[in-house]
């Protein structure tokens, strides 16, 4: 090895250091970096797979508060028709009394994320059936809720004495 004995000891140890500097990057980044990226990557795994073994209960979660809110709002992606028809199948069920004076077209308020339809439907009788009749409506009618309702004493043109009419509002959501 006659090639290394031209420098002298000084040059050799900076050739030498040069050359452990640019071992130890090259080792560095072959090896310890992977290593540190393999060792996140590994835990972020671990805590996917954690937050995996939970699913099914945050799913349940989820699904129980979908249900108050239906409970409360009244169920979903109910069409107009549907809601319509729904109310005067429960009408028809729930009282003997009253009658459906007018349903007026249904108000649509339009966001960009869902759309509340509102409907306006008159009924005429006695006070109590109506009472009644709206309590049954308020707590076992599911297709949308009611948001309104206000009492008038009074006659409308094509009526010949008095009555009371009673305006409710029902209110369902759509997506």
């Amino acid at each position: 090895m006659t090639f290394f004995d031209n420098y002298s000891f000084k040059k050799k140890n900076y050739a030498l250091l040069v050359l452990i500097v640019l071992l130890l990057a090259v080792v560095y980044k072959r090896s310890i970096k992977t290593t540190f990226e393999i060792r996140t990557y590994r835990s972020e795994l671990i805590d996917k797979v954690e937050k995996a073994s939970y699913a099914v209960r945050d799913i349940q979660l989820v699904q129980q508060q979908i249900n108050g809110l239906n409970s409360y709002l009244g169920q979903e992606n109910n069409s107009v028709e549907k809601v319509q028809q729904g109310f005067l199948n429960f009408f028809a069920r729930h009282t003997q009394q009253l009658a459906v004076y007018q349903m007026d077209e249904v108000l649509t308020y339009q966001h960009p994320d869902f759309s509340v339809k509102t409907h306006r439907i008159v009924l005429k009788g006695g006070f109590i059936s109506t009472l009644k009749f709206i309590h049954q409506l308020e707590t076992n009618f599911e297709l949308a809720r009611l948001i309104h309702v206000s009492f008038a004493f009074q006659k409308y043109p094509n009526d010949t004495d008095e009555s009371l009419y009673t305006t409710i509002l029902l209110q369902n959501y759509l997506r």
